[in-house]
């Protein structure tokens, strides 16, 4: 099958996710912002007004590391599965299983980015950005999809084979949450443990954020920048080789 072909499909199943979604909903698409939004704001409550934690720009902070989380975390624990769920429309139609996974995570990118936008203007109003660092932003979404997307393919596929898979992912990411500084700083992390955070895949791929937005520094920025490439042709390569060496089988196990 052509690319083109494949790229139709991909939007049609992307476009039909949204739509399921939401159809005999009252608030619609409202819908796409309002889990983030609440998280957002449970944890600036907590974390700013309660706990009151010494952090400057806290909501920025929270912005650039709270939201790419949830798209991170969304993306592999709807998607773990795909392959499973999706199996009578894989086996009867000429639909690429890369193509289902590429839907899923394009849809939760969706539902990443407009709440991010909107919090992002409003917190315009009150807090400057450094524009070299909102100049980062494309590339830095581009590497976060396409190591998403990776990770995601790779676990799909995975859980064909080990069905237990889901259940360690699901385990694993809750962890991760508590171990990634993303609603705390990194230095509150005591030495012994900043192991966690250097080996974090998922941490690779959101702190060029927190470095654009929060405290933007070039250099460190641009280091960043190119762990998370890294990370995202890591995981890439990752998946494209454990698809290509098991896609033989994967029809007959799904």
């Amino acid at each position: 099958m052509s690319l083109k072909h494949q790229l139709l499909v991909t939007s049609t199943l992307t476009l039909a996710e949204m739509k399921a979604r939401y159809r005999n909903t009252v608030a619609g698409v409202v819908w796409v912002m309002l889990n983030p939004l609440i998280m957002f704001s449970v944890h600036a409550l907590i974390f700013k007004y309660i706990l009151k934690l010494d952090i400057d720009r806290y909501f920025v902070f929270l912005l650039s590391g709270l939201l790419p989380w949830i798209f991170v975390s969304n993306s592999i624990t709807q998607s773990v599965h795909s392959f499973l769920t999706m199996r009578e429309s894989l086996l009867s139609f000429q639909i690429h299983p890369m193509a289902v996974i590429l839907s899923k995570c394009a849809d939760q990118f969706v539902n990443f980015i407009i709440p991010f936008l909107f919090l992002f203007v409003v917190l315009m109003e009150k807090e400057t950005f450094n524009p070299v660092g909102l100049a980062f932003l494309p590339i830095i979404l581009l590497f976060l999809f396409v190591g998403v997307f990776s990770m995601t393919l790779f676990l799909a596929t995975l859980q064909v084979f080990f069905r237990d898979t889901q259940y360690i992912t699901n385990f694993v990411l809750n962890v991760l949450f508590f171990l990634t500084p993303i609603f705390y700083p990194r230095h509150m992390i005591p030495d012994q443990y900043q192991i966690f955070v250097d080996i974090n895949p998922i941490f690779a791929l959101i702190n060029p954020f927190k470095i654009a937005l929060w405290q933007y520094n070039l250099p460190v920025l641009t280091e960043a920048t190119l762990i998370s490439f890294g990370v995202a042709a890591g995981f890439l390569i990752l998946a494209l080789s454990f698809w290509k060496w098991t896609r033989n089988e994967l029809y007959i196990n799904i």
